[in-house]
């Protein structure tokens, strides 16, 4: 039987060839459904399952002849070995440090990645119920849900595809709430292949509704700023320009010039807010007096003032008589009152 099974072999390069997936921690269910239809159609697959025993290394027991039917198990599966170890990751290879037979190698492999590759089941099945459009397009996010889902079928273990259909639509997004409500109404649920096309087409038809409808910020910019320019055209035409802040003194205050205090010297108020109003300094009221009068009529030369700063006050003060309509004279009298026109 080893001897049949020999002479129908592939030539080694060919097998070698025709296994593409290399074994690792994440894809050993993958890699069994690739590599056991190879072995059946070879007549291989006894040498690793178990079922092809190995016969006797010599024809007697106490004999040094070799037993033909072992040499031509032993070529078989040295090569059968060799098709394993060239289909393994430097990860998986470890594993098979030290074994001799294509047996052990298969059942040391099983062990170790079976389990490893239950944990990938389910991690794939979390990843397949949490996947979330997000900020993808409709047809990124179908390819990466199938790519998931075709990991789940190659390991075999499919999902129901009314799980499949569920979880696709629950990842859509708020977006996509009444398309998905909608299929999920529907008897029998449409199949995903059919699903995907109708996604997509309501993904176009939302993206060409918010291209024809302005935004709302658009659309109150457009309609108020006529109206602001109207009402500031209008006001131009109808309303004079003001001119001051608190509007005493229209239409002279353009060649009036700023406060200035006789005493201090100071811009902003009069003589009589002044801090310094009843302070000395060394000064006699009677030089204080008339060094205010000589500021507050602004005597220069022999040239009055064009203008005369009013004060506030009840009685006022000039260096000429001549400024006055009518004038009294009189002197000093003894209680210490001062005297002059008035």
């Amino acid at each position: 039987m080893a001897a049949e099974s020999s002479s129908t072999l592939l030539p080694f390069n060919t097998l070698i060839h025709m296994v593409t997936i290399k074994l690792s921690s994440s894809n050993c269910l993958l890699w069994k459904s690739q590599l056991l239809p190879l072995l059946e159609s070879q007549k291989l697959i006894g040498y690793v399952d178990g079922t092809i025993e190995i016969p006797p290394r010599f024809t007697l027991e106490n004999s040094q002849t070799p037993n033909i039917k072992y040499v031509a198990w032993k070529h078989t599966d040295q090569r059968l070995l060799s098709l394993l170890l060239s289909s393994l990751t430097e990860e998986a290879m470890a594993e098979a440090v030290g074994l001799s037979t294509s047996r052990e190698v298969w059942v040391a492999l099983e062990n170790t990645f079976n389990d490893r590759s239950k944990i990938r089941e389910i991690r794939l099945k979390d990843d397949l119920q949490l996947m979330k459009r997000g900020t993808r397009s409709v047809s990124e996010y179908a390819r990466a849900f199938k790519a998931l889902y075709d990991q789940l079928h190659a390991i075999g273990r499919p999902v129901d595809s009314t799980d499949k259909v569920h979880w696709f639509l629950r990842g859509l997004g708020s977006k996509f709430s009444n398309f998905s409500i909608a299929q999920m109404a529907l008897t029998p649920l449409p199949c995903f292949a059919d699903l995907v096309p109708k996604v997509e087409s309501c993904e176009i038809f939302q993206k060409s509704l918010e291209h024809a409808t302005p935004s709302p910020i658009a659309f109150t910019t457009t309609n108020r700023n006529p109206a602001k320019s109207n009402q500031r055209s209008y006001c131009s035409r109808n309303q004079p320009p003001r001119i001051g802040g608190n509007g005493r003194g229209q239409g002279r205050s353009s060649g009036r010039r700023p406060l200035r205090c006789q005493i201090c010297r100071m811009e902003g108020h009069n003589a009589d807010r002044c801090r310094q109003r009843y302070e000395s300094h060394g000064h006699t009221p009677e030089a204080k007096l008339a060094e205010a009068l000589n500021a507050s009529c602004s005597i220069s030369g022999n040239e009055a003032s064009d203008w005369f700063l009013d004060t506030g006050a009840l009685a006022h003060m000039t260096p000429a008589q001549s400024f006055l309509d009518q004038s009294t004279f009189y002197t000093e009298s003894q209680n210490g009152k001062s005297g002059g026109n008035r």
